[in-house]
Formats: C-alpha cells, structure tokens, sequence
C-alpha cells in the first residue's frame, strides 16, 4: 500500500502572482527614486522564487505506506513511522488549520522547534499543507492509518 498526495498548485500559483506584482510596484517606487523600493523587490522576489520551486514537481507531497509517512516541503523530505506517533489532531496557529501529531514519549525530536511546536500548537509537529483535502479529513485518514498499523503490529 502506497498513497502519494500532493497539494493543489493553486495556492502556490496565487502566491507566485502575487509576489510578482508586489515586485513591479516595488521597481515603480525604484523609478520615483524611493529606496524603500529596494526593499520590497528583494521580499517579493525571494517569496516568487520560492513560490516558483514549490510548484516544480517533487517539491511537496505526502506519501502514505504500510510503516510510516513521509512527506517533503521544497525538496526536504522527511520521514515518520506509524508505530512512532500517538495521534493524529487538527491544530490551528492563529487562523490556519493544519495537521499535527504527538509522539509517543521517548520517540519524540528534540530541539527548540519541537518545543515551540508544543508551546504554539500543542503537538510536536504539523503537515505543512493539507494535500487538497480538509485538515479534518486529512487527520482522520492519518489516524486511522496509524491504528490500522497499531492492529497488525499487536496481531499474532
């Protein structure tokens, strides 16, 4: 069993737009000789051109397999095993609904992310997209990954 989600390119296309709108406004205020234009092209540039490597294929997706999911925000890829989890919840930072998941004691990272994660969010960590589905839909399949993984490994 292997799923493979990937976000809606919508969202990055948007921002991509977006920023480079900002960026000819801030050649503008270059051109009325504002040095705050500065600035703002190089914001608004470096957000296109992230928004541009995030549409390039295999820089985001969720990966779902019989151990374990992986997922990869802008080519860094990262791995977790089902067995390593202890639930799955919908998290929200100020207005941003995401999937978070704790790990079981022990198994968890260590560092100040993993602290701030719990602090801001109350999970050790979150998905960084939803994948084209609702976040309440999301955790809910992962969930039920992780307990049908928790069934087989305790079946004789």
């Amino acid at each position: 069993m292997s799923r493979l989600l990937r976000p809606s390119p919508w969202k990055w296309l948007g921002i991509l737009l977006l920023c480079l709108v900002f960026c000819a406004i801030a050649v503008l205020m270059l051109r009325d000789g504002r040095g705050v234009g500065w600035f703002c092209l190089g914001v608004f540039a470096l957000g296109a051109l992230v928004a541009a490597v995030a549409l390039l294929p295999g820089a985001n997706y969720l990966r779902l397999e019989e151990e374990g999911f992986s997922f990869s925000a802008l080519f860094r890829a990262h791995r977790v095993d089902w067995a390593d989890v202890q639930g799955f919840a919908v998290v929200r930072v100020a207005s941003n609904a995401m999937v978070g998941w704790r790990y079981h004691e022990g198994r968890q990272p260590q560092g100040r992310g993993v602290r701030l994660s719990l602090a801001l969010a109350g999970c050790h960590a979150a998905l960084p997209e939803t994948y084209g589905l609702a976040a309440e839909e999301l955790a809910q399949l992962l969930e039920r990954l992780r307990l049908d993984h928790q069934l087989r490994a305790s079946s004789p």
